[in-house]
């Protein structure tokens, strides 16, 4: 009947969707198990490209020490 009885997403899509669709709601908590989603994201780099890699692990580390990672966070994925 094109009709679906339930979610399961990425909590920043899933807020997107929600804002276009204001007569659906959230009716559980967030699934946060690792078992579901893994422990995190990430970014596939080939094997032998090293220098990719280590330009995007000294660049990740750098915005993380200087705040830029936590206030990227907080605005675009807020508790």
């Amino acid at each position: 009947n094109g009709r679906i009885d339930g979610v399961f997403g990425d909590t920043a899509v899933v807020k997107e969707w929600l804002k276009t669709n204001p007569q659906l709601g959230v009716a559980t908590e967030k699934v946060t198990d690792p078992q579901y989603f893994g422990t995190g994201l990430g970014i596939a780099v080939r094997p032998d490209n090293k220098a990719l890699l280590e330009k995007l692990n000294n660049a990740l580390a750098a915005i993380k020490a200087d705040g830029t990672y936590q206030k990227i966070s907080d605005q675009w994925f807020p508790q």
